[in-house]
């Protein structure tokens, strides 16, 4: 191959750079390439969750769920984010993103900390985000779901939803289910994941981690394509489409356990929205699935405390008999009740969870009743005390 040789890349409404087939190489100034450095250096250090790189702003930053402007930066302009978007994607990443306008994969700085990169196209311009992977897999115990958690990954089979919105700390909590199954359990552990985030090594299992785009092309296409194979738990961090969601549940019920990441705010609300995502004539079959198969759902949220870090808020939901029957019959209001009245059998609401929390001065009031899914629910509990 000539390295001499280059293309150009339309970004926003023209042809801005041009990068060399050799994709180590960059066209980047010395002053460019230490502002880059300088940005992800203060993301590190101050323990920023993430980066925004969006033309005609500063670069922001989210440190204990609040943006931040690096306002000693230089405003972006799209020079400066050319030099990004060479800086973070080799060449096929580049091919893709000229294809569809947006990509997603993950950046190693430097072995001082990883990122996933999303890159996408708004308002004629591309921008950037940034999330920090942590490092090290936090355990369970390190984000305090141990006691409730630990005993759904001994499960053999069944199927565990982990839900939130973004930024609730999902990620973290597969990631340490499948750490704890990895170090406690054993079996093979398959995930399919965009992209990659945690990098595991094996122990008592063996792991192997398929990339959406990379290794399979779809989460669908991979899916499919297990379902024949020696596997014991399947991880799978997005479930993005109808026939993603009949996969899982058909794997379910073909003995393994599968752990999904969804986007739901309350564990009803993602029984309801899994099973209406199902056209008529399936809509009882995955009702079926869901009620014979469900381990737990496991809603979270990261709320920020009166002392300016984040702390977890959660609500679980355990597939009991009396759950399991309520689901058949598609009775979610009643599941509803179930949760509120059995904190003696490992469920709790994210209502009370949240009033927890500020019965215990983590949290402030206000903050609690911006996150309930029910605020009277919330304010009725914190009055009982």
């Amino acid at each position: 191959m000539n390295n001499s040789l280059g293309r150009r890349l339309s970004i926003g409404g023209g042809d801005y750079f041009t990068v060399k087939q050799n994709f180590n190489t960059f066209f980047m100034t010395t002053t460019e390439n230490l502002t880059i450095n300088r940005i992800l250096n203060a993301v590190a250090e101050r323990k920023a969750t993430d980066v925004h790189f969006v033309v005609g702003n500063n670069p922001i930053i989210r440190i204990n769920g609040q943006l931040t402007d690096l306002a000693d930066e230089e405003v972006i302009n799209p020079e400066f984010l050319e030099s990004l978007i060479n800086f973070f994607a080799g060449e096929d990443k580049l091919e893709i993103l000229k294809k569809k306008k947006e990509i997603k994969f993950a950046f190693n700085w430097l072995d001082k900390a990883r990122f996933r990169v999303y890159i996408f196209k708004q308002k004629g311009y591309y921008s950037i985000s940034l999330k920090l992977v942590p490092q090290q897999v936090r355990s369970l115990e390190e984000i305090g779901l141990a006691k409730a958690v630990a005993g759904f990954c001994r499960s053999k089979r069944g199927l565990i939803f982990v839900s939130g919105p973004f930024n609730s700390g999902r990620s973290s909590t597969m990631s340490a289910m499948i750490d704890f199954i990895n170090k406690n359990i054993g079996g093979r552990i398959l995930s399919f994941e965009e992209p990659i985030e945690q990098i595991f090594i094996n122990q008592k299992s063996m792991i192997e981690q398929r990339e959406v785009g990379q290794d399979v092309d779809s989460f669908s296409q991979g899916l499919a394509s297990i379902k024949d194979e020696d596997v014991d738990v399947v991880a799978v961090s997005k479930v993005d489409s109808i026939e993603s969601l009949e996969l899982i549940l058909e794997l379910a019920e073909s003995g393994r356990l599968v752990m999904a990441m969804v986007d739901y705010d309350s564990a009803i609300s993602c029984l309801e929205g899994l099973i209406s995502d199902f056209p008529q004539s399936k809509k009882q079959w995955a009702q079926d699935v869901i009620a014979d198969y469900l381990v737990s759902i496991i809603v979270q949220r990261l709320v920020p405390t009166v002392q300016g870090g984040m702390v977890l808020a959660v609500e679980i939901l355990i597939g009991s008999s009396s759950v399991k029957s309520l689901i058949k019959e598609g009775r979610y209001g009643n599941v509803e009740s179930i949760i509120q009245t059995s904190r003696a059998e490992g469920m709790i609401s994210l209502d009370y969870s949240l009033a927890e929390l500020v019965r215990t001065g983590k949290i402030a009031q206000a903050e609690a009743i911006k996150q309930a899914v029910k605020p009277q629910v919330l304010m009725a509990s914190l009055k009982k005390q």
